[in-house]
């Protein structure tokens, strides 16, 4: 009888252990979730998916989410529902430009790359272009970027020096979707960013152009004013101006210096 009563004092004891620990464990998990949401312009969804698992990794417990699209999309997003987002990473200072006259950035944003355009075409080039002129070529199908998004105005900018004349096939909503256009066979060319190119791999090849003749696409970031999270979108910004994040988007990426 007296084995058998410590018996189950034992098991008392063990059973109050183990559902102390359990709620432990439970409240250290839902005190340390911390998320953060990042609207970027789709030219930098491989750079800052890549630099997300960095910065996650570096703060435990916060969850980095993304919204990549159009510049133009974004900043009527932010505009339109304040709080969504916590940081915005823009293709052009013009987007940018807009959120700060209305009051939604959160001090002066910082320029932490720029970026220029290139041609892509299908693998191994098989219509033979070599420059921007060459997209006037009657049998090319070509597209470009929605002339409100930040690669449309860059892509019109270089037509237009050229005195080049397109007629695109389809005009797309951001660099992502255009360059698609070319991966998957829809269209001989498209002009977008010599970054996405270089993230699409061997799915497309290049056409460069040459730096005298391009257009460079500044990137400004910024903490939003409605940030439900001011001190880690801040943490974000400083992490992606960092000498260390610059590093990888230039090296890793393509992107240019700031």
């Amino acid at each position: 009888m007296r084995m058998t009563a410590l018996i189950i004092a034992a098991a008392l004891m063990l059973g109050a252990c183990g559902s102390s620990s359990k709620s432990s464990s439970s409240n250290t998990t839902t005190a340390s979730g911390q998320t953060l949401n990042v609207f970027g312009a789709a030219s930098l969804t491989g750079a800052f998916t890549a630099l997300g698992t960095q910065f996650e990794a570096a703060h435990p417990g916060t969850k980095v989410n993304f919204d990549f699209d159009s510049s133009t999309i974004l900043s009527q997003q932010i505009a339109d529902n304040p709080g969504k987002a916590d940081v915005f990473a823009s293709a052009d200072e013009k987007n940018m430009q807009k959120l700060q006259t209305a009051g939604e950035v959160t001090g002066t944003p910082t320029v932490f790359a720029k970026n220029q355009m290139e041609i892509a075409v299908e693998p191994g080039n098989p219509k033979h272009i070599t420059s921007v002129a060459g997209l006037a070529a009657p049998n090319l199908t070509v597209v470009l970027c929605a002339s409100e998004a930040p690669c449309g105005k860059y892509a019109d900018q270089l037509l237009a020096q050229d005195n080049v004349k397109v007629t695109p096939k389809s005009r797309e909503l951001n660099a992502t979707s255009t360059l698609g256009k070319v991966s998957s066979g829809d269209a001989d060319a498209a002009i977008v960013y010599v970054t996405d190119v270089k993230g699409a791999g061997s799915d497309v090849s290049s056409v460069v152009i040459p730096t005298s003749q391009n257009i460079v696409a500044t990137l400004p970031i910024a903490a939003l004013k409605n940030s439900k999270n001011a001190t880690l979108a801040n943490e974000w910004v400083t992490f992606i101006t960092s000498s260390a994040s610059e590093h990888t988007l230039q090296q890793q990426f393509g992107f240019l210096a700031p």
